[in-house]
C-alpha cells in the first residue's frame, strides 16, 4: 500500500463510519450525505487502484 493511499482509505473508512451513524440515529439527511460521501469516495478507490480494507462485520455501506 502506498503512502499516497492512506487519506482516501481514511476518507472511505470516515464515509462508512459516518453511514453506520446515520443508519444506528435514523437520519435521513445524514444518510443521504453520507451515501454520496461513501460512494465518491469509493469511485476514487476504484479508478485509482486502490485495495482497500474489508469493512468491518455488520456495517452497513
Amino acid at each position: 500500500m502506498d503512502q499516497n493511499d492512506q487519506p482516501l482509505i481514511k476518507r472511505v473508512a470516515d464515509a462508512r463510519a459516518a453511514l453506520a451513524e446515520a443508519v444506528s440515529a435514523q437520519n435521513p439527511v445524514g444518510l443521504s450525505r453520507a451515501l454520496d460521501e461513501l460512494e465518491e469516495a469509493l469511485r476514487q478507490a476504484r479508478e485509482g487502484g486502490i485495495e482497500l480494507p474489508p469493512e468491518p462485520e455488520g456495517q452497513v455501506s
